[in-house]
């Protein structure tokens, strides 16, 4: 039902909306045991992606597990070996941008990886025959959910009149649009 304010009708209307935003990147550290004795390092890898995402509180949850692979040479550099271990991880995405006032229960909670993860660096630990990995990766998360939003409804001659007809301004308000400048950029309207 519309309602009056300052002589102009509004109308309220659900619609689903991006309510909640987020961005994360972060790297870790993963200690692999290979089974023999290593003696160099040939490759490292990351395979088997998987992940999925929950709103909890006011973050967003990102679990999944990947698959590190070490290739290795054993034997002075006489043979060669992979070893593959499988690592689970807990993301929380802090929210850049959260609206309040959506309704909890229509929430669509989305994450992507805009860096699957990715081996930076493997070494052979110093003291031991360990394999240290060093993982990055970063996820974007959306929340899409219902969200109501107040819109003016104007009568019903509006919709058949010409922009031009609407757009007519006052001899001063014409003088002031015709002072702005079109090559003026404002860069981040955020801050």
């Amino acid at each position: 039902m519309p309602y009056r304010d300052r002589g102009v009708d509004y109308r309220q209307i659900i619609t689903k909306a991006v309510c909640g935003k987020g961005r994360k990147f972060s790297q870790a550290t993963h200690t692999i045991h290979p089974p023999d004795n290593i003696y160099n390092i040939l490759g490292a890898w990351i395979i088997n992606h998987k992940y999925e995402s929950d709103k909890i509180g006011e973050v967003v949850e990102v679990r999944g597990s990947y698959d590190i692979n070490i290739w290795y040479s054993t034997k002075g550099n006489t043979k060669t070996d992979v070893v593959k271990e499988t690592v689970h991880y807990v993301e929380q995405v802090p929210l850049g941008y959260y609206d309040r006032n959506t309704r909890e229960a229509t929430l669509q909670v989305s994450a992507t990886a805009t860096q699957a993860p990715n081996c930076v660096e493997a070494s052979i630990a110093a003291q031991s025959d360990l394999v240290v990995v060093r993982v990055e990766k970063e996820f974007v998360v959306e929340m899409v959910g219902e969200t109501k939003i107040c819109v003016p409804v104007y009568p019903l001659e509006y919709a058949e009149a010409d922009d031009k007809e609407m757009m007519s301004y006052s001899p001063e308000e014409q003088e002031a649009y015709d002072d702005l400048d079109p090559d003026l950029i404002i860069d981040d309207l955020d801050d």
